[in-house]
Parts: C-alpha cells; structure tokens; sequence
C-alpha cells in the first residue's frame, strides 16, 4: 500500500469518526432535559467521577507543585529574581497546570472507567436490554455522566491549584530559602479575576470533554471482551489529545488580563 493510500485511509477513517461523534453529541443534547428524572444518577456520577477523585488529584498536585517551587526557584535565581516566584506560580497553575493536569488525573481514573462501563455494557447487551425497557441508554447512561463531570472537574482543578499553591510555598521557603511574605505578596499581586476564569472555563470544557469521550467510545464498543480494552485506550488517548487541543485554542480565545500585563510591564 502506497503513504498516499495509507494517509487517504487514515483520513477517512477519522472522518467517519468525527462524524459519529458529532452525531453522539447532538442526540446527547436532544435528551438533556432529561437529566431532571435523572437526578439520583448525576449525584452518583459527581460522587464517582469528583469526590473520589479528590486523593490522586490531590497527590499530584502535591508533587506538580513542589517540583514548580524547586524548578522556578532554581531558574529565577539565576537572574536574581526569586522574588517573582509566587505570582509566577499562581499564573502558572491556575492558567494551565491547574485545569489540564487535573484533567488527565481524571481521564486516567474516570475517563477510562467510564468507557470500560458502557462498553461492557455494550458488549453484554445490557444496553440492549435498556431499550426493549423504552429506556432511552444515552437518558441512562451518558447524560448524568457528562453534566457530572462538567460540574466536578472544576472543583477538582480549583484544589489543585490551592494544593499546588501551597505545596510550592513549602518548598522554595523551607528548603531553598525564600521569604512566605515575599512569596505570597507577589503570588496575590500577579493572581487576578481573569486567571481564575481560565482556570474555570477551561476545566468545564475538560470534563465536558473526557466524559463525552469516554461515553462515545463506551457506546461504539463491539465484539467481544477486545473491544472493552480498545474502548478505553483509544478514551484516554483521546482525551488527553484533545485536552491539549482545546487548551490550546481556550488560551488563544480568552482575555489575557490587564492586571497580569500592568505588573509585568
């Protein structure tokens, strides 16, 4: 086979698959009233996909922020500019390591677990089974789970961020010397209202995101116990590529903020 036809194919084939998706998502969005009679199922998805990922976001938060406070530390002091440690840290987690690594924590965790779920569900005809009941599965099965995770991975990425915070604090004052006043003077001096809606808006449209994946993949799973793995492969590697996608294109949507460029200037 020629690399034309290997990329015509490859093309082809993403193609087909943006279009199901895009499919999955309009009939998701015809039955999201529904998740009023749906109410108990949400409230389970907020407790699967938010509260009980709060540990592993927790550790890594820990750890992204304390290689931030030794690594800044280190590069700052190269220039004599430790002072600007804190607020360099505070744009930095809230803008970006905030929302996209608390993002793939729940990817890892949720994402994956999700798509496991439907596809065997898929394969083992319980969806099936959901229809014959007139119970409409993506009533059922997607909608709780995608306002869930639209709602909870914004709580999850605000503790990252306060986590992280502190975390870096500890570290470049205790271990490499600097100042807490000096830390977090310049921490609250550069941290503005804009960066707290990026680290919002960006982490709705993650979990937005990473459920709907997982959802989509769970759904198109079929054979047999195959497909439960390739659904929740091509979940994470899905995710996690569209995560950065997205993040990219929400950096270059979103104000930047006065108060950031006045301090820096």
């Amino acid at each position: 086979m020629s690399l034309f036809s290997k990329w015509s194919s490859l093309l082809f084939t993403c193609s087909i698959i943006c279009g199901d998706f895009f499919i999955f998502l309009w009939e998701v969005f015809r039955v999201l009233p529904s998740l009023v009679r749906r109410r108990d199922l949400f409230f389970r998805s907020c407790l699967f996909i938010g509260v009980q990922s709060f540990g592993i976001n927790a550790a890594a938060a820990g750890f992204m922020g304390a290689v931030l406070g030794y690594q800044l530390y280190v590069s700052l002091h190269l220039f004599g500019a430790e002072a600007l440690l804190g607020g360099t840290v505070g744009v930095a987690l809230f803008r970006e390591m905030g929302p996209v690594v608390a993002s793939f924590m729940v990817t890892g965790r949720a994402g994956a677990a999700i798509a496991a779920e439907i596809s065997s569900m898929r394969i083992s005809e319980q969806i099936d089974a959901l229809e014959v009941m007139a119970v409409n599965p993506l009533e059922y099965l997607a909608v709780p789970r995608m306002i869930a995770g639209i709602c909870m991975v914004p709580f999850l990425s605000i503790f990252f961020v306060i986590i992280g915070s502190f975390t870096a604090s500890w570290v470049s004052c205790t271990a490499m010397g600097l100042q807490y006043p000096t830390y977090w003077s310049h921490y609250f001096k550069m941290v503005a209202t804009i960066d707290l809606i990026h680290c919002l808006v960006k982490s709705c449209v993650f979990g937005g995101l990473l459920t709907c994946i997982g959802c989509f993949y769970g759904f198109r799973a079929y054979g047999g116990a195959r497909a439960v793995g390739e659904a929740t492969r091509s979940t994470v590697v899905a995710s996690l590529l569209l995560i950065l996608l997205s993040d990219y294109f929400l950096t270059a949507l979103l104000p930047i903020g006065i108060k950031t460029l006045k301090v820096t200037s």
